[in-house]
């Protein structure tokens, strides 16, 4: 220990062109003690870092030594060896200092269980291009995964970093199968901490700190398509995920629910390991929203008939909550595909909320596509289009993107309203619908 104590001293002396007259001896010497502790940190405030250090180095010394100093004597010098490291030009110092900042977080690690210092130390090795794998999966296992939300943006950057270079590039042939399954847990991992932290501090109105985890997460994004590069890779590596899920109900629901968001954030839906995936997810969790999601893949995957049968499913189960309306849509939205045109106009018309707009187009376009078989004359059927204008319009006026002109063309024209004594302006009354409409040529 004396002898690594003695390096020590001289590679700080050679750092900072100072003599250290030898200090190699560590015994405790209280009035030295607190006179180079009381020098080092006045130096240190002034950010005059190389007599700052030749002090700390003193202090270190009349003070017994490694194993008789707090983590705050450390604290300050992982400052100032930082800042000399920085200001350094020549290689060989460069590498010294670099080791003593180090030989300082081992220390800071050792007294305080902080895992900011881990996270930090962990950092620098993957930017030093530190080859000691081992010991970084450690320190970011121990500090991102218990910071998690609280985790900065750096950090999730740095370890996802050395996932990819480190973890995976490194992995033999018959091992990278297994890195990219571990990857692929810690990327959905990691991207709820940014998810989190982005809506903390969007609550917090700190834009900065939203843009350096949106800036994370596009970090992520992009290193991870260098390991998933299509659907069939990534629904391979959750299928095989699908065989190992754990016993834990509620881990396990938690867990086929970020499979499932990871394959729809890849729009990697329509695969049979999706299907499963919902199967799965009504059996731990029979939810609305997981009848829903598995209504929306049978009809994302041109089963219109039992994607209905899920969705109803979904609005029975919801009742009155959040998301009654967007079920609701879904439902009639699936009856208008099914050419269950009445009944997608009745739903429709019940839907509320952000759907609306949207619902007000299944009503137009179910009225106009019973039009010509709808009423008991042929001025009466074209009337029905006159009505799918005013649904139309009410599209346009909830904020939807079509033309308040649609239908319009189908209508009567002014000669037949002539004919049948129907003015400008008139109710026509639609006993198809149970509705009346305004003549309009």
């Amino acid at each position: 220990m004396k002898i690594k104590q003695l390096i020590f001293a001289l590679t700080l002396a050679l750092i900072a062109n100072v003599n250290l007259n030898a200090q190699e001896t560590t015994s405790y010497d209280k009035d030295n003690c607190e006179k180079y502790r009381s020098l080092y940190y006045q130096y240190l405030k002034q950010s005059m870092w190389r007599d700052a250090m030749t002090f700390w180095q003193m202090a270190y010394n009349y003070c017994g030594g490694q194993d008789s100093l707090d983590s705050k004597f450390y604290v300050n010098a992982r400052v100032g060896y930082l800042k000399l490291l920085d200001a350094e030009t020549d290689a060989a110092r460069k590498v010294e200092l670099r080791d003593s900042v180090y030989w300082v977080y081992e220390n800071l690690i050792r007294l305080d269980s902080d895992p900011e210092w881990k996270a930090k130390y962990a950092v620098m090795l993957v930017s030093d291009d530190d080859k000691r794998f081992g010991k970084i999966d450690t320190l970011f296992w121990n500090s991102i995964h218990v910071l998690k939300l609280n985790s900065e943006a750096s950090y999730i950057r740095s370890y996802f970093k050395h996932l990819i270079l480190n973890t995976y590039n490194s992995a033999p042939a018959d091992k990278k199968e297994d890195a990219r399954s571990f990857i692929i847990d810690e990327y959905m991992l990691l991207s709820d901490y940014c998810a989190n932290a982005i809506k903390k501090h969007t609550e917090a109105n700190d834009a900065d700190e939203v843009k350096r985890y949106e800036s994370a997460q596009d970090f992520m994004e992009k290193y991870f398509l260098q390991i998933v590069k299509d659907c069939e890779t990534l629904t391979s590596v959750v299928a095989t995920k699908m065989k190992k899920l754990p016993q834990d109900k509620a881990i396990k629901t938690e867990k086929v629910k970020k499979y499932l968001n990871l394959l729809d954030g890849k729009k990697c839906q329509s695969s049979a390991t999706y299907a499963a995936l919902l199967d799965t997810l009504i059996l731990l969790d029979p939810t609305a929203e997981a009848y829903f999601l598995t209504g929306k893949y049978f009809g994302d995957n041109g089963d219109d008939t039992k994607a209905l049968k899920y969705y109803e499913k979904a609005v029975e189960l919801e009742g009155s909550g959040p998301n009654k309306d967007k079920y609701v849509y879904a439902v009639a939205e699936g009856q208008y595909k099914a050419k269950r045109y009445k009944e997608a106009f009745r739903t429709a018309k019940t839907v509320g909320g952000t759907y609306q707009g949207k619902a007000m187009i299944i009503c137009a376009n179910s009225i106009a596509s019973t039009a010509n078989g709808c009423g008991e004359s042929t001025f009466e059927r074209k009337a029905n289009n006159w009505l799918a204008n005013d649904y139309i319009r009410k599209a346009a006026a909830l904020g939807e993107n079509v033309s308040t002109s649609q239908f319009l063309s189908g209508a009567p024209s002014q000669e037949e309203g002539f004919t049948q004594g129907v003015s400008e302006g008139s109710s026509v009354s639609l006993s198809c619908w149970g509705e009346s409409t305004t003549a309009r040529y």
